[in-house]
């Protein structure tokens, strides 16, 4: 009997109502950088890992990202002449014909993919009916039971939580005659005939070190994600050698399960409430392993709460540095809690390699900590953090999200006057989307802020403000959202007022590259030259400031909204509004 062959897909992070507008965006040359997301992919690790668990039962396995796919077609042109339709026939369509697996895995990790998985089950299925289809994730985790009631997804199994011992399982299994019955027991696989089965349950693995490494070797072109990884080097971290200059990032998990009770999270529904770790052991020898083959130097710690454990944190950091030395810089891509952040573990992290920390906040309200997302942060043990970070000279960023239900546009601006008075290097601000499993998405079917009718999802969209309350609309989130990134990261920009006209420069040079029509982005760096001495290429940099606005009347009403001035440029026949002398007072660049 032939070995089964295993087709491992990974979805475009976002919805076909996205996708389909961004290839629109690409057709039309319209860069609005007020509306752009982060399209760049990152090293899919959940998806390594359950292909590291089906090479170790020998089983033929392969892994297809489509999300990076898309992000290359972005870059490329690809759309300039192709549709949708066109990408998922040349990149789906045609592996499945150069490959013919038995089985396919999709990965659907959120609502806001979910019609992107179930349009790649129906090509899937369209192409060979004979294909087993099998979901994953958070989605099928917490919705088996409405998406095979209701036909959503052609698929033919659902494995629920933590699916690497059940996928390699099925896999094994699914040639049985009986496997109809093997399944209906089974606790974490359910398929149309079972998935009413009362023991039916999110599977948790107790011992994580019983799980093979994840098998980066998998990945097709591998080097673009030790390089060009979305999670490395964001906004307002140290810029040491990036990814760019070669230095090679890996991803790693060595915790799974949060805790913490937050409202706005679903995270812990797919792995569990309680914490559980790998050895310190473990997770040094899958560092050593990559430092060997791929010479890493940066470690992307992707916990969802790696600093629990004070003593754990401590540990790890002397084994790793009493084993490689001062080798890496470490990220933590998801944040840090901050209530065990004292200095005896800020000093450990610095020694570890830790450059930049981003933590967790949130909220900048206290009533909104207690009351609405309750994840009761101390916001003044935060100030105390920040001033340990500076201590140690590590940069610090943050997360916030604003239009929680419940919140009010109050709420929100105390979360922006927050931001700006922690003295954050960068604040990451998102607008809040209700995520399948997590409290506040039944809060909004329940009542009436998203359409229950609408089975697909369409119009939950990644950070984009989608649910309206008594206390605001949408597009009133989406206005605080926008004004408080520009005042906190921009006008308020820590770099620039402190003086820090390098790492401004280097800040704001990568933004550029990644949205090279973002006003603000050009507007600090020309501020960040001009700090320098740097006229020649201020004089450059203010060059295109001054096309962007002729180009686009919307940028010059944004900088008469925040009263930002330029000097003219020589023989620019600029308007009157950009031939003012003045520099903007919104920062302390030197005239």
């Amino acid at each position: 009997m032939m070995s089964p062959k295993v087709l491992l897909i990974c979805t475009p992070n976002y919805s076909i109502y996205m996708l389909n507008e961004e290839i629109a965006k690409i057709r039309d040359g319209i860069r609005d950088f007020t509306e752009e997301v982060d399209w760049r992919p990152a090293s899919p690790t959940g998806i390594l890992y359950l292909c590291a668990e089906l090479q170790r039962e020998n089983i033929q396995v392969d892994i297809l990202d489509l999300h990076f796919q898309f992000y290359k077609c972005k870059m490329n042109g690809y759309f300039l002449d192709n549709n949708l339709q066109d990408f998922f026939e040349d990149f789906l369509v045609k592996f499945l014909k150069d490959n013919e697996p038995n089985y396919v895995g999709i990965s659907a990790l959120f609502n806001t993919s979910f019609s992107t998985a179930r349009d790649i089950s129906k090509l899937v299925k369209s192409y060979n009916k004979k294909t087993t289809v099998i979901l994953g994730g958070n989605l099928p985790t917490y919705l088996y039971k409405k998406i095979f009631n209701n036909n959503m997804v052609e698929c033919d199994y659902m494995v629920l939580g933590e699916g690497e011992k059940s996928l390699s399982w099925l896999i094994l299994n699914a040639g049985k005659e009986n496997i109809g019955e093997l399944v209906s027991v089974h606790p974490h696989i359910v398929d149309r005939n079972s998935y009413l089965e009362p023991h039916k349950k999110l599977g948790i693995i107790d011992n994580l070190d019983d799980l093979s490494p994840p098998a980066h070797d998998k990945l097709p072109d591998l080097d673009s994600y030790l390089t060009g990884s979305a999670l490395s080097g964001r906004m307002g971290t140290t810029q040491r050698k990036g990814p760019e200059q070669g230095e090679l990032a890996v991803v790693l998990f060595t915790s799974r399960g949060c805790p913490m009770p937050c409202t706005f999270c679903a995270s812990w529904g797919v792995h569990g409430r309680d914490f559980r770790t790998h050895s310190v052991e473990y997770v040094l020898e899958h560092i050593e392993d990559v430092v060997n083959k791929y010479d890493i130097k940066k470690l992307l710690i992707e916990d969802d709460i790696f600093n629990l454990s004070k003593k754990r944190t401590i540990e790890f950091c002397k084994k790793l540095t009493e084993k490689f030395n001062n080798r890496f810089t470490i990220e933590f891509p998801n944040g840090l809690a901050c209530w065990t952040l004292d200095d005896e573990v800020i000093g450990w992290l610095k020694k570890a390699g830790v450059k930049t920390i981003t933590l967790g906040i949130e909220s900048g309200s206290a009533y909104v900590q207690k009351n609405i997302i309750k994840k009761n942060i101390n916001l003044k043990k935060v100030a105390s953090v920040m001033e340990t970070l500076q201590k140690y000279k590590i940069r610090a960023r943050a997360f916030f999200i604003v239009g929680y239900i419940g919140e009010t546009l109050q709420q929100m601006e105390e979360t922006i006057r927050f931001a700006q008075s922690i003295d954050v290097d960068w604040a990451e601000m998102k607008v809040f989307t209700p995520i399948v499993g997590s409290d506040m998405y039944e809060q909004a079917i329940n009542n009436g802020y998203l359409d229950p009718g609408d089975p697909y999802f369409e119009e939950h969209v990644y950070n984009r403000s989608n649910i309206g309350t008594d206390e605001f609309t949408a597009k009133q989130v989406k206005d605080v959202q926008y004004n408080g990134n520009i005042r906190v990261n921009f006008l308020n920009n820590r770099d620039l007022r402190k003086g820090n006209y390098v790492q401004a420069e280097q800040t704001f040079g990568k933004l550029m590259k990644i949205y090279p029509d973002h006003l603000f982005a050009h507007w600090a760096h020309w501020k960040a030259l001009m700090g320098q001495g740097k006229v020649v290429k201020a004089q450059e940099s203010l060059q295109v400031i001054h096309k962007l606005c002729k180009a686009n009347t919307q940028n010059v009403k944004l900088f008469e909204k925040y009263e930002i001035d330029l000097p003219a440029l020589k023989d620019s026949g600029s308007s009157a509004y950009l031939n003012s002398s003045k520099m903007s007072t919104g920062v302390g660049a030197p005239s």
